[in-house]
């Protein structure tokens, strides 16, 4: 085959190539994102967990807990993926502290939809021992 077409057939597998290049771009940027969300996820969990401990500690009070989550969070995870999230509220009962932190992670393409969610961290209340 020589001439027309030979060039006919070149020209055929341009337009596929193009698509599965483009499939594979957008596949692989929404699995980056899901990937770089399970760690922002992760990154938040430690911090309210880091929360949740610095509240429950023999006399410390709530402000505790906010400070150490932002410390916890700014280290961990900075950056417009940090700007998703919300302030935690910390709530202490007789026996146990408690932080909720409210996240928006926005989404990277089009396509996909933002992530909300919410972050739970527990810890019991240390106490002094009874005599």
């Amino acid at each position: 085959m020589r001439g027309p077409e030979r060039s006919r057939e070149r020209g055929a597998i341009l337009l596929p190539g193009v698509v599965g290049i483009a499939m594979m771009f957008f596949a692989f940027v929404l699995i980056t994102q899901f990937a770089v969300w399970q760690y922002g996820r992760g990154a938040i969990q430690s911090a309210a967990n880091e929360a949740a401990r610095a509240s429950a500690a023999y006399g410390a009070d709530v402000s505790a807990c906010t400070q150490a989550f932002e410390a916890a969070r700014s280290d961990l995870l900075g950056g417009s993926l940090g700007n998703g999230v919300g302030q935690p509220s910390c709530t202490a009962n007789g026996e146990f502290t408690e932080v909720i932190v409210p996240v928006t992670f926005q989404k990277w393409l089009p396509i996909s939809p933002d992530w909300s969610f919410e972050v739970r961290a527990v810890a019991a209340i240390e106490r002094l021992p009874e005599p």
